[in-house]
């Protein structure tokens, strides 16, 4: 189950990389925690006014704390792996 956290929330609710049941949403622009990589979909507008600059602030310090923790991490390989499928049971037979 993923968990949602409204941006007012987000500074304290989402680690980055910290697990994979953790979503944001800024704007329109969800952000999809996970151990191996964030996701980033939707769209969202930095307009001119309080609410744009909300917005900027809230995903200038996600991605400041994305940085940190990967210049953090010893040895961060130059890509990670190609994911295998997995295999799922056909839930319609």
């Amino acid at each position: 189950m993923t968990t949602h956290c409204p941006t007012s929330q987000a500074d304290t609710a989402l680690v980055p990389f910290a697990d994979n049941s953790v979503s944001r949403t800024i704007g329109g622009m969800t952000v999809e925690n996970g151990t191996d990589s964030i996701a980033f979909y939707g769209q969202t507008d930095l307009s001119r006014d309080r609410a744009g600059l909300e917005r900027a602030r809230a995903l200038l310090a996600f991605m400041q704390q994305v940085v940190e923790t990967l210049e953090a991490q010893k040895n961060l390989p130059d890509a990670l792996p190609p994911r295998k499928p997995a295999k799922v049971a056909n839930p319609f037979a």
